[in-house]
C-alpha cells in the first residue's frame, strides 16, 4: 500500500480498512416494523448512526427526508394494519411501556426521526405521518459504552441507542442486546480511528491491521 494513501472506506459502515465492522452486524429480525426518517443533511455525516442501524436490522426502512425537489414520503412504508409509534421526547410524548403498546388499536410500527434537536422537531411538525403518529418517549436507561455526540442535554443519545432501547420495551432484551454490542464495537472503533480511543480500550478489540494508517487525523 503506498505510504500516503489510506485503506478504502467501507460503503456499509465508512470505517477503512481492518476497523470494517459489518461482519459484526446482528442482522435482527424484529417483529415491528422500523422506519427511519433521516434528514439529508444528517445521513451523510459520517457520525450519523442510521446507517449501522440499517446493518443491524436489513428489514429498516430508511427515507431521507429534505431531498429537492421530490421528498419520499415515510407513510408510503406503514404496513396496513399498523399504529405509528413516533419515537420523540417532545412535548406531549408518552413513556413507552408494555400497558401503552397492549392498549393501541393494532400492532406498533415503530417510526423514528433522525436529525439534530432542531430538525427532528421540524420533521415532527411537518410530516403527516410524524405529526398524527403517537408519540412515545424511552424510559431511562444508562448505557456505560462512549457516544459519538451528545445532541441534547437530558437526552444524551444517539438515534441508533433510542431505536434499541425503543425495541427492548416492545420485543425484549434478546433482541436489544445484541444491537447494543453490534453499536459499542462500531463506535469503539469509530473512536479509536479518530484518535479518541486507545487500542487496549475498543470493545472487542481490533480484526487486521492495527497501524497508524488507520487513524483519520
Amino acid at each position: 500500500m503506498h505510504p500516503h494513501r489510506r485503506p478504502a472506506q467501507c460503503p456499509g459502515c465508512r470505517l477503512s480498512g481492518g476497523l470494517c465492522v459489518c461482519g459484526f452486524a446482528p442482522r435482527v429480525a424484529t417483529r415491528t416494523p422500523l422506519i427511519l426518517v433521516g434528514h439529508v443533511h444528517e445521513l451523510g455525516r459520517t457520525s450519523n448512526t442510521v446507517r449501522l442501524l440499517a446493518l443491524a436490522v436489513p428489514a429498516a426502512s430508511v427515507v431521507c427526508h429534505g431531498v429537492f425537489p421530490a421528498p419520499a414520503d415515510p407513510a408510503s412504508h406503514v404496513p396496513p394494519g399498523t399504529t405509528p409509534l413516533v419515537l420523540f421526547p417532545g412535548h406531549g410524548a408518552r413513556p413507552l411501556t408494555p400497558e401503552l403498546v397492549a392498549a393501541l388499536p393494532s400492532p406498533p410500527v415503530l417510526v423514528v426521526p433522525d436529525g439534530n434537536w432542531r430538525q427532528a422537531s421540524r420533521m415532527v411538525k411537518r410530516l403527516p405521518l410524524l405529526a398524527g403518529g403517537v408519540k412515545v418517549a424511552l424510559p431511562h436507561r444508562a448505557f456505560a459504552g462512549a457516544a459519538l455526540r451528545r445532541n441534547r442535554p437530558g437526552h444524551h443519545m444517539s438515534t441508533y441507542e433510542a431505536v434499541a432501547q425503543a425495541l427492548a420495551v416492545l420485543e425484549g432484551e434478546a433482541v436489544a442486546g445484541p444491537l447494543m454490542d453490534f453499536y459499542r464495537r462500531a463506535t469503539d472503533r469509530m473512536l479509536f480511528a479518530r484518535g479518541k480511543l486507545k487500542l487496549e480500550d475498543v470493545y472487542g478489540g481490533l480484526d487486521g491491521p492495527r497501524s497508524a494508517d488507520l487513524l483519520d487525523v
